[in-house]
């Protein structure tokens, strides 16, 4: 699933590409995904309407239209876009098609059909996101003192932190020195204080690496959300930790995600 970071690429991406532009045609192909598509008649109000900007809130991508009117996204699972420049694309898994006034095609694809698209009157209410000028260590230690559940759980629950997933918040952690199993309400000032840290700079250097994906084209297809990233536990178990070179990293499940660690690093 798109974390923060690709999800900020693909609306950095979207944003660069169709400012100013606006949709002449809105062809659903699908009846729903998560929820049901907008029909033609829906789309109305926001047909022929000036985009004002694409821009990310939490893991969900917002079109802001002249009218006032949002066109919400959330990529789920396996959501992508496609911009073309034709109507020709026969992939069996695009969903919605949008032709725009500049002549362009933006085609919708979901295999797993878990994604949203939406139009809505109103943005949702803001959750604190891990930037520095969003979030702030005393509003992750209030968090902390008021829950029992595993930090992993609690930093991924996104009516507390907006964004963050299971890669990051196991990144986020590691760096930390901190067991993702721990509970939240037994972290010290000073563990919180790294991982409010530790989290930023994750986060940072993952939508640093997505935006300089785009360079130069800022193209939108399937590959968009894919970037390298560097990781340290992340999907390596059984080889040797690359800071202590002693354990070798190990997972466990908390709920339901797999989580990687390090018992020499992480207490």
């Amino acid at each position: 699933m798109p974390e923060l970071p690709e999800v900020n690429t693909l609306a950095r991406a979207l944003d660069h590409q169709l400012k100013g532009d606006s949709i002449i045609s809105w062809q659903p192909l699908a009846p729903k995904l998560r929820k049901p598509l907008p029909d033609t008649q829906s789309a109305e109000v926001i047909l022929e309407q000036t985009i004002r900007r694409v821009f990310r809130q939490a893991k969900s991508i917002f079109f802001e239209f002249a009218t006032g009117h949002y066109l919400h996204v959330h990529l789920g699972m396996t959501g992508y876009f496609r911009l073309t420049n034709d109507n020709s694309d026969p992939d069996k898994h695009r969903h919605l098609v949008i032709e725009l006034l500049s002549g362009r095609t933006l085609s919708y694809f979901d295999p797993r059909k878990f994604g949203v698209v939406e139009i809505l009157h109103r943005l949702p209410d803001k959750v604190p996101e891990p930037f520095k000028d969003d979030l702030s260590i005393e509003y992750i230690r209030l968090a902390c003192q008021k829950s029992r559940r595993a930090i992993k759980t609690m930093i991924m629950d996104q009516s507390i932190i907006a964004g963050l997933g299971n890669i990051y918040a196991g990144e986020a952690l590691f760096k930390a020195g901190i067991m993702p199993d721990r509970p939240a309400s037994e972290l010290s000032k000073a563990e919180v204080t790294r991982l409010y840290n530790a989290m930023l700079e994750v986060i940072d250097s993952a939508v640093t690496a997505g935006l300089k994906s785009l360079l130069p084209n800022f193209y939108i297809d399937e590959e968009t959300t894919h970037f390298e990233i560097d990781t340290s536990v992340y999907q390596k178990a059984g080889l040797l930790c690359c800071q202590c070179r002693k354990q070798s990293i190990e997972k466990i499940d908390i709920g339901g995600r797999s989580s990687f660690y390090c018992r020499n690093c992480q207490k």
